[in-house]
């Protein structure tokens, strides 16, 4: 049986304000700080939402060790290690398995090609990361 592939994940809107939208990730103790994806986007605080989430990389790493995190667990990604989903080279981004799956944007001077399903990678990320809901 093929496993499904998904770029979305089911989280609890727990804050909204001019700052972002805060999201808890159910299992763990995240509270991630994310942008809205467009300017309609709407987010009711309370409420569960299917989301999809995209960063742009400011440069990726193969990791040889480690698990899979977002640092600081509260507040805006800044540091991020994950496992590989997929890559879209044609956008040149990264879907990884980063605490929530996450569509990443490779930076310049890098390639989506240059990572596989299932490497492990680590990188900083750039400020603005987003989030838009899925319906």
């Amino acid at each position: 049986m093929t496993p499904v592939l998904t770029d979305t994940a089911r989280v609890l809107v727990t804050s909204t304000s001019s700052d972002g939208i805060v999201v808890k990730v159910p299992g763990t103790q995240y509270q991630l700080s994310f942008l809205p994806h467009c300017p309609t986007c709407a987010f009711v605080a309370g409420e569960r939402v299917h989301a999809r989430f995209r960063a742009t990389a400011l440069k990726m790493h193969h990791a040889k060790a480690g698990g899979i995190f977002v640092e600081p667990s509260e507040g805006h990604p800044r540091i991020v290690q994950g496992r590989v989903i997929a890559t879209d080279t044609r956008a040149n981004m990264v879907l990884a398995d980063v605490v929530v799956p996450m569509w990443i944007t490779v930076p310049q001077g890098q390639a989506a090609s240059e990572f596989a399903t299932g490497d492990l990678l680590n990188f900083y990320v750039q400020s603005g990361s987003t989030i838009e809901p899925v319906h």
